[in-house]
């Protein structure tokens, strides 16, 4: 597969977001032996135009492994038609064991990589760059995160055959009724609906209570921001979980059918997009707030976690409202219509 257009696109992309990555680990050795803001020294003053240099270059290469996970869904999807057995990216994913770590990898690294130009843009808005040790000593660890995912994008190219035989989505995520529970059945649909909504009301009134005290002026403890972060993180996975469990079966208006990439197609209005985009988009900002709450203390970066908190807060809880009426829309659609007593 290693020679279809989808897959050179893939490689493409992560040899040019590792090349990047890896002029960026140069200067970042070379900041955490060296940097010393208060120098006026020639070798400050060259470190630091390095670091201009670097930043804006691993800013680039993060954007694009935002976009790779989109870019490797779509290539899953196209390769479904080649291999046997698939109907779906599910069952391309299936066709090897490298297929869904390489893209649990790809969901990770990009909160991994947008919580690093979080803490990019916060460094910048600081004439000191208080976080300049800390945001390059955390690219050490990202960039063999970047490292880990291009060799499990290769590994499943690369062993990606089109006459072994894989499992349809229909396999994959079909209910445990009769011969054993599935992983994804571990909870009942209403058990399941609980926690997804409680999930959602508990960060909704959490997060409304934040605004109140970011529009007097006063910033929420940092344990209140952890909670807000880790909820959302909590929530993204139940809301994933969700949409394959519960939400799909009503978009695609068939009980059994179950799949989480189907919902991108264009004869179900290519729904999943706005769904996925609202979920990634609220599950940032909302746990960003926390990520920026850590480094509030550092140098003089309070007023500038301060502006970002009072922007992404309220539009991380309007995202994931929105969010909540777009999946909701089909069951909705589907009861009222008579569906279900």
């Amino acid at each position: 597969m290693l020679l279809q257009g989808w897959a050179i696109a893939l490689g493409i992309c992560s040899a040019g977001i590792l090349f990047l990555g890896l002029v960026a680990v140069v200067c970042a050795v070379r900041v955490l032996r060296y940097w010393d803001h208060g120098a006026d020294t020639s070798r400050q003053i060259r470190l630091e135009s390095e670091t201009w240099l670097s930043s804006a270059l691993m800013q680039y290469g993060l954007v694009f492994q935002l976009l790779s996970l989109v870019l490797l869904v779509l290539a899953a999807d196209s390769f479904s038609s080649l291999l046997v057995g698939a109907m779906c990216a599910t069952g391309a994913f299936m066709a090897n064991p490298y297929g869904i770590p390489a893209l649990l990898v790809k969901i990770v690294m990009v909160f991994f990589s947008g919580y690093w130009l979080l803490l990019h843009r916060l460094d910048s808005q600081s004439e000191s760059y208080p976080l300049a040790r800390l945001k390059y000593g955390y690219l050490l660890v990202l960039v063999p995160l970047l490292l880990t995912d291009g060799l499990l994008q290769f590994c499943y190219l690369y062993f990606l055959e089109p006459d072994v035989i894989t499992s349809c989505c229909g396999v994959v995520f079909r209910s445990g009724e009769g011969d054993g529970r599935n992983l994804l059945d571990a909870f009942s649909t209403p058990t399941l609906l609980f926690i997804f909504y409680a999930l959602a009301a508990g960060l909704l009134l959490l997060g409304l209570g934040i605004r109140v005290r970011l529009q007097q002026g006063h910033t929420s403890p940092g344990p209140v921001m952890g909670l807000f972060a880790v909820g959302w993180l909590l929530f993204f996975v139940v809301a994933i979980w969700a949409i394959i469990v519960v939400f799909s079966s009503y978009i695609y208006a068939m009980p059994h059918h179950r799949c989480p990439f189907d919902i991108l197609q264009p004869e179900y209005g290519s729904i999943g997009y706005p769904i996925y985009l609202l979920l990634f988009a609220a599950t940032f900002l909302g746990s960003g707030c926390g990520v920026a709450q850590l480094v509030r203390g550092v140098g003089d970066l309070a007023a500038a976690v301060f502006n970002f908190q009072s922007w992404a807060l309220p539009l991380s809880l309007l995202l994931l409202t929105l969010f909540l009426l777009l999946t909701a829309y089909a069951p909705l659609s589907y009861i009222l219509a008579g569906g279900e007593s």
